[in-house]
């Protein structure tokens, strides 16, 4: 399926006027803040929507069109966003011919992340959005938690000719103050929008991540292995589990019943929350996605052959279901 970006004009143009007001104040807030002289170093890496005066790149509104129709639209955060500024450059697949938007796309209410680039037939996963932080104050932080987890400086350190290390400051200290003026706007105006919470079945986040050997629902023959290794009470019955099967140390991973949450590694005794004790707002993914946070007992190891993509909406899933079993104890 392709998604087409023809201009930031007829893209505003096609929203309510008042959110079309906003993208003429966010666009030139943004603006004030990218094209500043201190950031000239970066100018080559840096374009904004409709762009004429690009001073390295005579294509720059192409290249911002292909970043949003590559980045934003085949997934986007929250949907009706309006892009504002990319930070990146193209990849040329070799094989194909075919460009891919490598870098950052700030929309008004998300940052989008691409830096899985192949040089194989195959396009890359969709870039993942995450959400704008509340306060501006936040941004400096929020930016430096997306710079530090991107994963293709070196292949940007090679076209920019800067040191990963250098390059990765320098990006930084354009993108805070960009958010930072974003997020200020939505405080004054109170445009700032929440994504509306995905509420799924298992069934569901099993289909559309192709999960079916990883994570098992109450059918499942597996999970019999799963209550052996994992020492769950005859008395408690599974709901699911995130596991995995090697050939020797029999399965690990996560489980959950209506009375607690379990958790498994490779060779180890299995550790048991009770579900009371469960806070929701705790339960994080590791940055390496190797881990189950809880904030209250040692971390739960999660299978090698979990997907990336499968993270986020495995996590909302497993706190979309602690509280429902919470409610009903």
């Amino acid at each position: 399926m392709s998604f087409v970006f023809s201009s930031f004009t007829d893209h505003l143009g096609a929203l309510p006027p008042e959110r079309s007001r906003h993208g003429d104040a966010l666009r030139a807030r943004v603006q004030q803040q990218v094209q500043a002289p201190l950031h000239a170093d970066l100018s080559a890496f840096a374009f904004l929507p409709d762009q004429s005066d690009h001073p390295d790149h005579d294509d720059a509104p192409q290249v911002f069109a292909q970043a949003v129709e590559q980045m934003y639209l085949p997934k986007p955060w929250l949907g009706d966003e309006i892009p504002l500024f990319f930070l990146g450059y193209h990849a040329m697949n070799r094989l194909s011919g075919k460009r891919t938007s490598q870098g950052l796309l700030l929309t008004d209410q998300a940052m989008y992340v691409q830096d899985d680039f192949t040089v194989l037939l195959a396009a890359p996963p969709p870039a993942q959005g995450h959400a704008l932080p509340a306060r501006a104050d936040d941004a400096p932080s929020f930016v430096s938690m997306l710079l530090t987890r991107y994963k293709a400086w070196k292949d940007w350190s090679g076209v920019a000719d800067e040191p990963e290390p250098v390059l990765l400051k320098r990006c930084g200290e354009l993108l805070a103050p960009a958010v930072a003026a974003v997020v200020a706007y939505h405080a004054e105006n109170g445009s700032q929008r929440q994504a509306q919470q995905r509420v799924w079945t298992l069934a569901e986040l099993v289909a559309e991540y192709g999960a079916a050997d990883t994570l098992l629902d109450p059918a499942n023959p597996k999970l019999g292995k799963v209550s052996d290794k994992f020492q769950i009470p005859t008395g408690e019955t599974l709901q699911f589990a995130l596991a995995d099967f090697p050939l020797f140390g029999g399965p690990y991973g996560v489980a959950l019943t209506a009375q607690a949450l379990y958790g498994k590694d490779l060779m180890e005794s299995p550790l048991r929350i009770a579900l009371e004790r469960v806070e929701e707002r705790s339960l994080q993914i590791a940055e390496k996605g190797d881990q189950l946070l809880t904030g209250s007992t040692p971390p739960m190891a999660l299978p090698a052959h979990m997907t990336e993509a499968l993270r986020a909406p495995f996590l909302a899933f497993l706190q979309q279901e602690v509280v429902r079993l919470q409610s009903r104890a």
